[in-house]
């Protein structure tokens, strides 16, 4: 690194921090977004390539030199526990499935130090004021009409048996499996964005025809237009794996249901309510 910065480059960001007012939350949150900006649009540029559908990133110390001085402009040396925390990781790539992003790091993120309200409720909890009820108990098909979306769910998963269907959103469904004290859950999702870091390797895999993705222990891939995370403490070899997925199959149609009603179901799931809406033709 012998070449001088040239800090014309980074005039406007100079400006906008001799004119920020230090003590100011609306200074520090506009002077954060501005700069992401210039990032995301290519003023302050980083080394990046993309390869078969996998952003593979490489640091930069010009854009690192940059960040730097602009998080101890706002309220410390490389703080983690205010914004652009992932900013300080090196990312080594993304992977995009369906919904899910998976990010790979290379290296931990500091915790962030707990607010007194996450602390108390915490505390709360400990203490038994807060009761969670146990989920309504629903078929797959009863799931369906309930979000109003006919997602795909396995018809077979080894020598595990079916146990629940429980609503995680409006558009997200966990679908359970038991074999005695053991468990496979499925997430299955569709819309919104979803996001999973890891400091692992994200390996990748082409089963039967799709291909799988291996992070933090939760396999993943897209079925049917919605995005599949299995979480399980037995690692299924391959052949096992390909036939649960093959057994991904959507239901009779349902009828579609207008983001209210959908809530409203869920809500009612939560608590142990009513049943969901009937099945359509």
């Amino acid at each position: 690194m012998n070449e001088k910065n040239n800090l014309t480059e980074f005039s406007k960001t100079i400006e906008l921090l001799e004119n920020a007012e230090q003590g100011s939350d609306t200074s520090k949150a506009r002077i954060y977004n501005r700069l992401i900006n210039k990032l995301d649009h290519g003023t302050i540029k980083s080394q990046s390539s993309e390869k078969d559908g996998i952003t593979m990133k490489k640091s930069s110390w010009r854009t690192a030199v940059v960040i730097g001085s602009v998080a101890i402009c706002l309220g410390g040396a490389f703080s983690t526990t205010t914004y652009a925390q992932d900013m300080f990781q090196s990312i080594l790539a993304k992977f995009k499935v369906g919904n899910l992003e998976i990010t790979q790091y290379d290296k931990e993120l500091p915790p962030a130090s707990p607010s007194s309200t996450s602390s108390e409720n915490a505390e709360s909890v400990r203490s038994g004021d807060t009761q969670m009820s146990a989920p309504t108990k629903l078929t797959i098909d009863e799931a369906r009409s309930a979000l109003g979306m006919n997602f795909p769910a396995p018809g077979w998963v080894a020598d595990y048996k079916y146990e629940n269907s429980v609503l995680q959103g409006t558009g997200m469904v966990e679908v359970q499996y038991n074999s005695g004290d053991k468990a496979v859950n499925f997430l299955i999702s569709k819309g919104g964005e979803n996001g999973i870091g890891t400091t692992e390797e994200v390996k990748t895999e082409v089963i039967n025809g799709t291909t799988v993705y291996f992070a933090n222990g939760i396999v993943i891939w897209e079925e049917k237009g919605f995005t599949v995370e299995m979480y399980s403490r037995i690692d299924f070899d391959k052949a096992t794996l390909g036939k649960i997925i093959d057994s991904f199959s959507i239901g009779a149609p349902v009828k579609p249901l207008d983001a209210d009603k959908v809530k409203e179901n869920v809500d009612k799931s939560r608590v142990g309510g009513a049943g969901p809406a009937p099945a359509g033709n």
